[in-house]
């Protein structure tokens, strides 16, 4: 069997002493399998443990998820937990041995990590996610033509198997491109991750050192000039995203999911009808899947298209701006002629699908802070939160390129 075009995440509750010890070693682990190498690699294991340690120790119903990053070029250690980030992010730490210089980890996290994203936000704590970039990952550019002018969009993801079970009927995955009509490029069909299409550096740069402190703003990073965000002026990159569920979990589930992902990367770029039916045609002869297809143009127009339980929004800072309906049926069984919804100028608003993985209530009423989350963290928080019980889960966000003031 090919490997999966979606890595899968690997949770780690943060209840006790072992914590630290277990997230150590998955991020050791996931940052060999990724391209990480040498001391970076190291870097990255030392922060889920200090993660994992500093929120045991707070006695917080916290946890650390390490996973590839959803831009497929690196690894990403992500954290949820209830301590403000005024203590420390996740809890005031120093090195143990003493061979760094003290500080709060957050400092310390902003000197391990290639970017950090922090956020805290009311009545639900604090919630980090630190990247690493891997070279050679596997990775698509844009045309030539469109480097210097098409910024990536930034995306967050995560795709977690049920409790205890290594394989996962859930998947994600996302395309961009330059422009509606021009094409929207995907990674080759098989891979070690999923791959954005953008310019060289502009997927590493998008997640950048953010938030010293909780509520500081939108944008309270100190990282150096260039790191994060995109060029003032660059056009944003049209983006089709998707979020497909296997029916029922395990492998025979991932099997139907993965060839869905794969089915997308093929032709990215069809109007989404006619990807929706190229999935179906995939899937037959498998156990069928649930499909939530959105595509932003670069005008901001936003289309959708889905058949079954994946749920669809565009989110802002002000909360649920619109929520999309699901046509009835299974994808590789008994679908309906696909149709797409189109709403205009959602040019600054973030893209949201999950599966059911994710209960649907958190809608209903997102409180204080949710919605206006920056893309890396908004899919781990809300699982985090909202995770339903015994069920596959995976969330993808995409949100516009963050510039630079």
């Amino acid at each position: 069997m090919e490997r999966p075009l979606t890595g899968v995440t690997v949770l780690v509750p943060a209840h006790d002493r072992d914590a630290a010890g277990a997230a150590t070693r998955a991020a050791r682990r996931a940052a060999s399998e990724l391209g990480l190498a040498g001391p970076r690699a190291e870097r990255a294991a030392e922060c889920a443990g200090e993660l994992a340690r500093a929120l045991a120790a707070r006695a917080e119903r916290g946890a650390v998820y390490v996973q590839p990053s959803p831009l497929g070029r690196g690894l990403d250690v992500a954290a949820v937990g209830s301590a403000p980030p005024e203590d420390g992010g996740a809890g005031a730490g120093r090195w143990p041995d003493g061979t760094r210089a003290g500080g709060t980890l957050l400092e310390v996290l902003r000197e391990l990590a290639d970017d950090l994203v922090v956020r805290g936000t009311p009545g639900r704590g604090t919630a980090v996610c630190a990247r690493w970039r891997a070279s050679g990952m596997p990775g698509v550019p844009l045309e030539a033509g469109a480097r210097e002018a098409v910024a990536a969009p930034d995306v967050g993801a995560l795709r977690l198997p049920v409790d205890g079970e290594s394989s996962c009927g859930d998947a994600w995955a996302v395309a961009a491109g330059p422009a509606p009509g021009a094409g929207i490029a995907g990674p080759p069909g098989t891979g070690a991750g999923p791959s954005l299409a953008a310019p060289p550096g502009a997927g590493a740069g998008q997640v950048g050192e953010d938030g010293r402190a909780a509520g500081a703003g939108p944008t309270a990073g100190d990282g150096p000039a260039g790191r994060s965000g995109a060029r003032p002026g660059a056009a944003t990159a049209a983006v089709t995203a998707m979020v497909v569920d296997g029916l029922g979990h395990g492998p025979a589930a991932a099997r139907a999911a993965d060839l869905a992902v794969r089915t997308f990367h093929g032709s990215p770029a069809l109007p989404l009808p006619r990807l929706m039916a190229a999935v179906h045609e995939a899937l037959r002869g498998t156990r069928g899947a649930a499909v939530g297809l959105l595509r932003r143009s670069a005008d901001g127009t936003v289309e959708h298209c889905s058949v079954g339980n994946v749920r669809a929004y565009v989110l802002g800072r002000d909360g649920v701006r619109h929520r999309f309906g699901a046509q009835p049926g299974v994808v590789g069984w008994n679908m309906p002629p696909p149709a797409a919804q189109r709403l205009p100028d959602a040019l600054d608003g973030t893209l949201l699908l999950h599966s059911d993985g994710v209960d649907g209530r958190w809608a209903h009423s997102p409180g204080p802070g949710l919605t206006g989350l920056p893309a890396p963290l908004l899919p781990v928080v809300l699982a985090h939160a909202h995770r339903a019980a015994r069920d596959d889960v995976t969330a993808l966000a995409v949100a516009p390129a963050r510039r630079t003031p």
